[in-house]
């Protein structure tokens, strides 16, 4: 199966928008779909982490058209270490009981973009 780094790069954008948007205005969804407890500390922590993900977006939609280059393995390879990452440690806090179930729909999505960004890296 071909993948292109426009395709992933559309879809992971807008997922980091979605994000965004969730974690500034509506953590506690994310909060319930993880299993978590809601409470202002996570609440500040929710709003700084969405101000990341607004970034990322824009970094990732932004590079979306860019040739095969350094500068683009460079991205593939950190989004792929990024995703991994997450997947990593979303496994670690679901084994020693810290979130519920709903986490594993956040660890196979960040799987299948480190995959797919992994392989983009390959191409450039």
């Amino acid at each position: 199966m071909t993948i292109s780094y426009n395709l992933v790069s559309k879809l992971a954008s807008a997922l980091c928008f979605i994000l965004f948007i969730c974690l500034l205005l509506a953590p506690s969804l994310i909060y319930w779909i993880f299993g978590l407890d809601g409470n202002e500390v996570s609440d500040l922590i929710a709003r700084r982490a969405a101000m990341m993900f607004m970034g990322l977006s824009a970094i990732i939609f932004l590079s979306r058209n860019a040739e095969p280059s350094q500068l683009r393995q460079s991205l593939c390879l950190g989004l792929a270490i990024m995703m991994g990452a997450l997947a990593i440690i979303g496994i670690f806090e679901f084994l020693r009981g810290a979130v519920g179930v709903g986490i594993w729909l956040a660890i196979t999505t960040e799987i299948a973009f480190a995959l797919a960004y992994f392989k983009l890296s390959k191409q450039a």
